[in-house]
C-alpha cells in the first residue's frame, strides 16, 4: 500500500528527553509512538503498554500458516483519518521534529514496509527501505518501553 509513496512528514510522540537513563546510540531515536505520513497512507505505530495497557502488538499470517508477531502495534490508514487515530497517544503532544538520520519528508519508500528478522534474533521487525538506498528498522526496545527507529547497517 505505502509503495511508491512520497513521505510528506515523520510524526513522532513521547520521544526520549535527553534526562532519561535511555542508552540512544548515534542514529536511533527513541519514542512512544511514529506516524510516517505519505501522500495517500500513513503508518501509524506504537507500543500498546505506554498508551493501552494491552501488552500485545500486531501479529501477521506468514506463508506456511505460521505467524509473525510485533510487540508494538503497526497500523495504515488513509491519510485523510491519520489525524482521527493519534489520539490513540492519549493527548500526547505530537511532532514533527526532524533528524538527519531517519527517513525524510521527499523520501519514496521503495516497497510497503517489510517484516524481517536477523538470523539470531527472535523478535521481528518493520523495515523501511527508501529510494536514496537508505533503509531503517522499526523496533520495540523493551528495556525503556520506547520504539526505536535505526539505520540498517550496509552490508547487513
Amino acid at each position: 500500500m505505502l509503495q511508491g509513496q512520497t513521505v510528506k512528514a515523520l510524526r513522532i510522540c513521547d520521544p526520549a528527553s535527553n534526562d532519561l537513563l535511555i542508552r540512544k546510540q548515534p542514529g536511533n531515536a527513541h519514542f512512544g509512538a511514529v506516524a510516517l505520513e505519505c501522500e495517500r497512507h500513513a503508518l501509524l505505530c506504537y507500543c500498546p503498554m505506554r498508551y493501552l495497557l494491552y501488552p500485545h502488538g500486531s501479529v501477521f499470517g506468514c506463508f506456511g500458516g505460521t505467524h509473525a508477531a510485533l510487540h508494538f502495534r503497526a497500523s495504515v490508514c488513509e491519510v485523510c483519518d491519520l489525524e482521527d487515530w493519534l489520539p490513540i497517544t492519549a493527548g500526547a503532544h505530537w511532532s514533527h521534529r526532524f533528524d538527519r538520520e531517519l527517513p525524510m519528508r521527499g523520501d519514496v519508500l521503495m516497497e510497503s514496509p517489510q517484516l524481517v528478522r536477523d538470523s539470531q534474533a527472535t523478535d521481528w521487525q518493520l523495515e523501511l527501505r527508501l529510494s536514496t538506498g537508505r533503509s531503517f528498522r522499526l523496533l520495540q526496545n523493551k528495556e525503556c518501553n520506547r520504539l526505536q527507529l535505526a539505520p540498517v547497517e550496509v552490508g547487513r
